[in-house]
């Protein structure tokens, strides 16, 4: 079974597909705390609202490094309609040819799920490759909560400007690094540098720009081991 396809089949059993794809929703909290900018941007936008129109928006992935054999292929989202109260109709198709996974299609949402998917997956390819010989199924969930800590508590945020179709768009972008300071990163020294960057823009179709996760050689200015990146190629309307 290839990365993407047990990653993202993992991902449908155990959180169920009407979460990758609805709308934004709040874990519900006794007393909930303020929100980061971070959290904010990624999880607390209407991601759609820049859509008038039926739209297809592609992304590229690519996945290099000397740890694995990398692989090329592309992430499509379609808006196929727009409702009077502002929320779409969409579905999405996660790579392609024997990577593929096609989500259910939903009737209403305001997000754009490749986010959730794409993170939903990084840990459970972190859980398979710290933990090689499958001893610990759930480690995963440990790589969960260190990524919403990071986001809650110390990612940075800056502003920058992004390049897409001959146009410049003003963007954020959220840095973090979930795992440099764990108490218990000697369980996966490797990848206890693993750093993060995803970029945003209000100004974009489908708001998510590119996600990057960089996990450093073993040896000062030796290639990466592993390297992502999730890059929006093409934003094109539906004509019927």
């Amino acid at each position: 079974m290839t990365l993407a396809t047990k990653f993202i089949n993992s991902l449908a059993s155990s959180l169920g597909l009407a979460l990758l794809v609805g709308q934004v929703i709040a874990e519900p909290q006794s007393a909930a705390p303020e929100l980061s900018q971070a959290e904010t941007l990624l999880w607390m936008t209407d991601q759609l609202q820049t859509i008038e129109r039926p739209v297809e928006i592609r992304y590229r992935f690519d996945r290099t490094g000397t740890m694995d054999t990398g692989f090329t292929d592309t992430v499509t989202f379609i808006v196929d309609a727009v409702k009077n109260d502002g929320m779409k109709s969409a579905q999405l198709q996660f790579f392609t040819g024997e990577r593929t996974f096609d989500v259910d299609p939903v009737a209403s949402t305001n997000v754009n799920p490749v986010l959730k998917i794409y993170l939903q997956g990084d840990v459970y390819e972190m859980n398979r490759l710290t933990d090689p010989e499958g001893q610990s199924r759930e480690r995963w969930r440990y790589f969960q909560r260190r990524i919403k800590y990071a986001l809650a508590e110390s990612a940075v945020v800056e502003d920058v400007v992004v390049a897409f179709g001959g146009e410049q768009y003003s963007a954020k972008k959220i840095r973090f690094n979930p795992y440099v300071n764990d108490p218990k990163r000697k369980l996966y020294e490797r990848f206890a540098k693993k750093s993060y960057s995803i970029v945003v823009s209000d100004d974009l179709a489908g708001y998510l720009y590119s996600i990057e996760t960089v996990v450093l050689g073993d040896i000062q200015g030796a290639p990466p081991l592993i390297k992502e990146r999730l890059q929006l190629i093409d934003i094109a309307p539906i004509t019927n």
